[in-house]
């Protein structure tokens, strides 16, 4: 009974001989210490029992005794157990999934901000890691009073601020205070911030003391901000609205024919680094030397409620190095004029052009564009009233 049950539970292999030598395969197992068993005879072929860790010894001898085997049948624990593997694999990747879901539910997985207008989501999203909440903070010593209270005292423009931890999202509201950036005004004049010719008043408040087709330098007052009674009294105000003027200006740019110009040498190098709770793993080996220039994208899975803690960020490296390149002057004039729109469109962007006349002046070195410009602009500059005692 206990040598059945051992059998049982270590597991043996029903199987059958054909060939010439049958008996001669059973006597070289019993030589070479392997148990046989159950041994019958149907016509011609006999069969046995092997335990199943000395079946495949049977492999050895088969060829020498010209003879063949074949598997009747399976019996004992390993090989139930088997049948029922994946079962077991199921149930354990459940209940460690279900123990990791508990275990990871604890830390803040998401944080959200609500509410932002003019502050900027990461000033806020930096704001709230310095002062302990960040993706990967475990929930449990989160004090969500005190972390309110603080983000309204760190972050200048905001009047009310709170944090809801729903689950594992952590909602940030803020409140911006009304109008807080624009200070109370004062009394002012309006002075001219550019020579000019007069050409039309768009004055909401103050004194206008200059006239259309006037002439005015650099610094003169074009509104004032004391109003001046009949009876000899005075009243301080603040002085606003445009004064348009035409103006001409002139802009001077130099292009030399030797130019520095950056290229990208060698392959390029690609990094991975997996981003797990805000903690960066890096997935490659070795580091880049010298000057590059690098190209960073990043995915992660998210929709509109939430998205997972997990980021995929890639950056490709390419190598650079800086060239010395002789330009024609055809060449280096585009530059000059591409240079000069940059201007236009960033220093003129508010002022109507009347009129545009260019210079190129050839150098040795390189060219001088020269350009003058008549323009038709607001010239009026607000310049606070210093009253003396």
């Amino acid at each position: 009974m206990i040598v059945e049950l051992l059998r049982y539970v270590c597991g043996y292999v029903r199987f059958s001989i054909k060939g010439e030598f049958q008996e001669r395969l059973l006597n070289q197992l019993a030589l070479n210490g392997v148990s046989v068993w159950g041994i019958e005879r149907r016509g011609g072929e006999i069969s046995a029992c092997v335990l199943k860790k000395n079946y495949l010894k049977i492999r050895e001898y088969r060829q020498k005794n010209r003879v063949f085997t074949k598997v009747l049948s399976r019996v004992g624990l390993p090989f139930k157990l088997r049948r029922y593997k994946f079962r077991v694999g199921f149930a354990a990747g459940l209940i460690f999934y279900i123990l990791a879901l508990v275990f990871l539910s604890s830390f803040v997985w998401n944080v959200r901000v609500v509410g932002t207008k003019t502050i900027s989501e990461a000033e806020v999203l930096s704001a709230c890691r310095e002062l302990g909440l960040f993706e990967g903070r475990y929930k449990g010593d989160l004090d969500v009073e005190d972390l309110r209270t603080r983000l309204a005292l760190k972050l200048p423009g905001i009047s009310w601020a709170s944090v809801n931890i729903e689950g594992v999202r952590a909602t940030v509201n803020i409140s911006e205070a009304l109008d807080n950036k624009n200070p109370p005004k004062q009394d002012c004049n309006l002075v001219a911030g550019q020579d000019g010719v007069i050409h039309k008043f768009g004055v909401t408040s103050g004194t206008i003391v200059v006239k259309l087709g006037q002439t005015v330098k650099k610094g003169d007052l074009l509104v004032s901000g004391i109003t001046e009674y009949k009876d000899g009294t005075y009243k301080f105000g603040v002085s606003e609205g445009e004064v348009i003027a035409e103006t001409v200006r002139e802009v001077e740019l130099f292009v030399p024919y030797l130019q520095k110009e950056t290229v990208r040498v060698g392959n390029p190098e690609k990094r991975r680094v997996l981003s797990v709770f805000g903690v960066n793993i890096p997935l490659y080996l070795g580091s880049i030397e010298g000057p590059y220039q690098a190209e960073t994208r990043e995915k992660r899975y998210e929709n509109k409620e939430m998205y997972l803690p997990v980021r995929l960020v890639s950056t490709v490296f390419y190598k650079t190095e800086v060239k010395e390149i002789t330009v024609t002057s055809a060449k280096a004039e585009a530059i000059a004029l591409s240079e000069l729109e940059i201007i236009e469109q960033n220093t003129f962007k508010n002022a109507e052009i009347l009129d545009r006349k260019t210079e190129i002046l050839t150098h040795k070195e390189g060219i001088k564009l020269k350009a003058t410009y008549k323009l038709r602009e607001n010239i009026a500059k607000q310049d606070l009233l210093l009253i003396l005692d």
